[in-house]
């Protein structure tokens, strides 16, 4: 290399530039495109290849020579929830807890810590925990305090006697549109809450606010960086409510990301979606999908959430044909009807804000596929809808995501902690459940992302479930190993798909252009190709956003 490169910054070791995809049309599989070194100057990569030639070239660059460690575009987690994992490091959990006394005993010692008039809230319980259970001692445990307990998928929740009250639930209240409130032979409510009957409580409840929600935010932060984490998308809220601010109009969790701009920005590349509800107001207020958000370097604007369905954990999935495990769900829930779905589409269409809808049945995706098809055209400048979880798609619907330009939003690690529910309540349709591989054959863009707090947020997690269809050291065998994906589709998923499903070239690869987005990993480029129980415990050396240390261990 004779030209002269004005680098600030040169970091060698075994650079990954780019993953590519598995590509459909020939079949062949992903390629990872490989280099010794990268050069950086004023926050983006100048040039990639061999260390020799870049040292020659940029004679008085900082270099930073980590050996044999990987160093990657950084990874961006197409579906989070930043303000709810912030907010989870402050709730009750009740993840893995099976016995039902157990779960009284931690809300009566959790409930007995705090003032009388603050809300309890909480996250983590499995169906099987509640079910069929008399929910009078749960409800005694309260000692009449506000409590709101979400289940594991969040679609779920328990809600305690004072909560009902203040929200207005008495046995007369009827069911909401998309959702459910469970009674018991009485016909009075039992306090757990299906989808939508759960944010009657929601729009009342207390919430973690203030300089307590400021520190645990930094803290999510400083938690992503560490992972290598430099981009995620905010998955939005199921209401417009509760906001606060100049960007209330935008509900609780957008608006309060948008108050923190000035911790985030510079942090964390972040999209911000906001909830369906808000797009007339979102539209006059001239925010378009993909926009920068004014006075932010690294946030833009997101896509619009809907909810066409429920989860498979609370049996609220939109299915064509009933669960195989028993339960008296059916075929779930659908939130919305597909005119409804359709209109929301076509609202955003006009206003450049394109539609992530949350669809996890195979019933529930179809709607969506269809409300994309019939919203009508996107404006040129809007980044391509998006499906979120897409966890049961049947074989007819899969090319539409090429077809239509629809990006899977996927999130791996629930094909993990789903497979016994899947196995127990999808029995006669498990070849359409997480057929990842199969999607990426139909022609469908895929982002991977966690679903954190609902999952954990560890990206290298994620690249083990995609590939092995299982937790690491879990002594059980892949899990339908035929839809598990090669590592360069994996990793491909995790950084330049969601960086072409926002429409952004520069960013998810470290060619000469993009942004320096990175990280420097605490492992090796084969170690972490081969995708084995390694993977799992990766964390990042070294981690920049527009070529500014974010995160160094």
């Amino acid at each position: 290399m004779s030209t002269r490169l004005p680098a600030d910054t040169i970091l060698c070791g075994q650079v990954a530039a780019a993953f590519a995809p598995r590509r459909p049309e020939t079949g062949r599989g992903g390629r990872v495109e490989t280099a010794e070194a990268v050069a950086i100057h004023a926050g983006r990569v100048i040039a990639v290849g061999r260390r020799t030639d870049l040292l020659a070239a940029a004679s008085g660059a900082r270099v930073m020579d980590f050996g044999d460690a990987a160093i990657v575009p950084g990874i961006h987690d197409f579906h989070l929830h930043l303000v709810g994992m912030a907010r989870a490091r402050r709730d009750l959990r009740l993840d893995g807890v099976d016995l039902f006394a157990e779960a009284v005993a931690a809300v009566r010692t959790a409930a007995d810590s705090l003032p009388a008039d603050a809300w309890l809230r909480g996250r983590g319980w499995a169906e099987q925990l509640l079910a069929g259970r008399e929910l009078a001692a749960l409800a005694n445990a309260c000692a009449r305090r506000h409590v709101l307990l979400y289940s594991h998928d969040s679609h779920s929740a328990w809600a305690s006697p004072a909560a009902l009250a203040v929200a207005g639930i008495v046995p007369g209240t009827p069911d909401p549109p998309g959702g459910r409130i469970e009674r018991d032979a009485s016909g009075a409510p039992t306090g757990i809450l299906r989808e939508s009957a759960a944010d009657l409580v929601e729009t009342v409840a207390g919430r973690l606010r203030g300089p307590a929600l400021e520190e645990a935010l930094d803290d999510t932060l400083a938690e992503l960086a560490a992972l290598g984490i430099t981009g995620a998308t905010d998955a939005g809220d199921t209401t417009d409510t509760n906001g606060i601010g100049a960007y209330a109009f935008l509900g609780d969790r957008a608006s309060l990301i948008l108050a923190a701009r000035d911790r985030i920005d510079g942090r964390l590349r972040l999209s911000v979606n906001l909830p369906a509800a808000a797009i007339p107001a979102a539209a006059a207020a001239g925010i378009r999908s993909g926009a920068v958000v004014a006075g932010a370097g690294t946030i833009r604007w997101g896509w619009a959430k809907a909810y066409a369905d429920g989860a498979l954990g609370s049996r609220t999935a939109a299915l064509f044909a009933p669960y195989t495990c028993g339960h008296t769900a059916g075929l779930g829930i659908a939130r919305l009807t597909p005119a409804e779905l359709t209109d929301i589409v076509r609202t955003g269409r006009g206003a450049g804000i394109s539609a992530a809808v949350h669809a996890i049945g195979d019933r529930a995706v179809a709607m969506a596929l269809d409300a994309i098809e019939h919203g009508g055209p996107r404006l040129p400048e809007a980044p391509a809808d998006r499906i979120e979880h897409a966890q049961l798609v049947r074989a007819a619907d899969r090319a539409r995501f090429g077809e239509l330009d629809v990006t899977a939003s996927i999130q791996p690690i629930h094909c993990v902690s789903d497979r016994d529910l899947s196995e127990a309540c999808w029995a006669d349709r498990l070849s359409d459940a997480y057929a990842y591989r199969s999607l990426a054959a139909a022609g469908a863009r895929l982002a991977f992302g966690t679903d954190a707090p609902i999952e954990s947020v560890n990206p290298w997690h994620t690249l083990f479930a995609a590939m092995r269809r299982r937790m690491p050291d879990d002594g059980t065998p892949d899990w339908q190993p035929g839809e598990a994906l090669g590592a360069a589709t994996a990793l491909a998923a995790m950084t330049a798909g969601p960086a072409l499903a926002a429409g952004r070239t520069d960013v998810g690869h470290l060619r000469p252009g993009a942004v320096a987005d990175l990280a420097v990993l605490s492992t090796d480029l084969t170690t972490l190709l081969a995708g084995d129980e390694p993977v799992a415990d990766v964390r990042s050396l070294l981690t920049l956003v527009d070529g500014k240390e974010i995160h160094r261990a």
